[in-house]
C-alpha cells in the first residue's frame, strides 16, 4: 500500500472523494464542542458540489486501494493579487488505512506542487489538540506562527 501511486483526481472523478469528506466533516464536529450535525445533513446541506475550480484551483491528491480512493489532500492553489498562495484545505485516510505513511506522502507531495507552481506563501489550519497533525505538517516543513486566526460559525437558532 506505501507504494500506491499518488494520482491527480480529474473532474469526472471528483465525487470519488465525497465519502471521505464526509467522514472527515463528521469526526471534526469533536473539536465544536456539542453541537453534532448528522452526516446526511451535512452531504444535503453543508458539503457543496465539489468542483475543480473556484477563483483558484483545486488539486486533489488520491491514494488508491484497488478502484476506491483511501486517502486525500486537498490543495488549492489561488492568487489573491500578492502571488501565488496556497492551502492545505483537508487532508484525510480513511481509519483502516492510517499508520502506513500515507498522509506525509500526500503532503509532501503537495509540498512539491507548490515548489512547481511557485507558490509564495502557503498554509494549513488544524486544531492545537491535534497533535498528529501537528507532527505531520510539521514533517513538512510547515511551522506555527504568530497570528490570531478567528472563526465565525453559524449558530443554531
Amino acid at each position: 500500500m506505501a507504494e500506491a501511486p499518488i494520482e491527480v483526481l480529474s473532474k469526472a472523478e471528483l465525487d470519488e472523494v465525497r465519502p471521505l469528506l464526509l467522514d472527515l466533516l463528521v469526526e471534526d464536529q469533536d473539536h465544536y464542542g456539542p453541537r453534532t450535525t448528522p452526516r446526511e445533513l451535512i452531504d444535503r446541506d453543508l458539503l457543496g458540489p465539489i468542483t475543480p475550480s473556484f477563483t483558484g484551483e483545486n488539486v486533489i491528491l488520491a491514494i488508491r486501494d484497488g478502484a476506491e480512493v483511501v486517502a486525500l489532500c486537498w490543495c488549492v492553489i489561488f492568487d489573491p493579487g500578492t502571488g501565488l498562495e496556497g492551502e492545505i484545505a483537508e487532508v484525510y485516510v480513511r481509519p483502516d488505512h492510517r499508520g502506513q505513511g500515507l498522509a506525509r506522502r500526500l503532503l509532501a507531495r503537495a509540498v512539491d506542487l507548490f515548489r512547481e507552481r511557485q507558490v509564495t506563501f502557503a498554509a494549513v489550519w488544524t486544531h492545537g489538540s491535534n497533535a498528529a497533525a501537528i507532527r505531520l505538517y510539521r514533517s513538512a516543513g510547515f511551522e506555527p506562527t504568530e497570528q490570531l486566526v478567528m472563526t465565525w460559525l453559524p449558530k443554531e437558532d
